[in-house]
């Protein structure tokens, strides 16, 4: 399997995206194709494996620009050549950890949507209470939605479970301000609605604070929303284990009461960390393609390449065609 790796956009540089693809390839065996300075990728590997190839680029979308014009004007950026390279017979899947908007662009302009599917979407996973994981869809790379478009984010995101995760029939909520029908603004009404109607298992709305319950499977939000949530999530978590951390050195009592716990914290700690996950799918999109976290680091971005080789071994793609035919 070879997976096309943009080594450009991680916020702390290629040599993360570089390390995670080496981690990924001592769990899995595969061809890693890096996209970035020639010169950096090699440094960085320094004869560790010789398995890999390299496609030579100075030339990256950054996360100030305006993602459209960029990906049609920017022919040699690593985002546009991961794409390209893409459609050529042999290559499996790409992994980003740039611009949210060109990778999303990139996927509608140069991949293509799957036929029948009007906006794709990120579907990331958030850990559970229970160790399960729950889609949230979309993430952030549609900031204005109608309910026709959640609706697909849900139908996709039942059948990414039901391939990737052997969930039969998982279980839909929207997000919303209320768990009440009648609650929300025009477009939760309106998906509200669709999603009643339609033969998911829809079960209705799910309020911010149940985000980490684990009572659904898919939580479905508008880009806007859903980021909100999410990163207000991820804010929440890291200041809670800081303050556990300095709560713990704060005193010799605590320091003992601390190492004590030391296993259970740590398990806990391990429940909750977006480096399990390290991305999410972009899903709608004729090419396998996952979005890492700008922030990532070695471990994550190697989580997020494990993943990304899972789903392509799942043809959800061409499971998510066929359900859009039968439907």
């Amino acid at each position: 399997m070879k997976i096309l790796i943009d080594t450009y956009g991680a916020d702390e540089g290629s040599q993360v995206t570089i390390e995670g693809a080496l981690l990924a390839k001592q769990e899995i065996d595969f061809t890693p194709v890096f996209i970035g300075n020639e010169r950096e990728i090699k440094l960085t590997i320094h004869d560790r494996i010789h398995d890999y190839e390299i496609i030579s680029t100075n030339e990256y979308i950054s996360n100030d620009e305006d993602p459209v014009r960029a990906i049609r004007r920017k022919k040699d950026a690593s985002i546009v050549l991961a794409y390209e390279k893409s459609k050529e017979e042999g290559y499996d899947g790409l992994i980003s950890a740039g611009s949210t908007g060109a990778v999303l662009s990139g996927g509608l302009f140069l991949a293509g949507r799957i036929e029948g599917i009007k906006r794709a979407c990120l579907a990331a996973g958030i850990p559970s209470i229970d160790g399960a994981l729950t889609l949230l869809m979309d993430s952030g790379a549609n900031m204005d939605c109608k309910a026709e478009y959640l609706y697909e984010f849900a139908l996709m995101g039942s059948v990414f479970l039901e391939n990737v995760m052997s969930l039969a029939n998982p279980k839909v909520g929207l997000l919303n301000v209320g768990v009440e029908e009648h609650k929300g603004n025009k477009l939760s009404k309106e998906t509200y609605k669709l999603l009643k109607e339609s033969n998911l298992n829809f079960v209705g709305n799910v309020e911010a604070r149940d985000l980490f319950a684990g009572n659904v499977d898919i939580i479905v939000a508008d880009g806007f929303d859903g980021n909100i949530a999410l990163k207000t999530a991820e804010g929440v978590l890291k200041l809670m284990g800081d303050t556990l951390k300095s709560t713990i050195y704060k005193s010799t009592k605590n320091k003992i009461a601390g190492g004590l716990l030391k296993k259970d914290i740590k398990s806990l700690a391990s429940t909750f960390s977006t480096d399990k996950v390290g991305g999410a799918p972009l899903l709608g999109v004729k090419s396998y393609v996952y979005k890492a976290h700008g922030n990532t680091n070695e471990i994550a971005f190697s989580n997020a390449i494990l993943g990304l080789m899972d789903y392509i071994q799942t043809n959800t793609i061409e499971k998510i065609e066929g359900e859009l035919k039968n439907g």
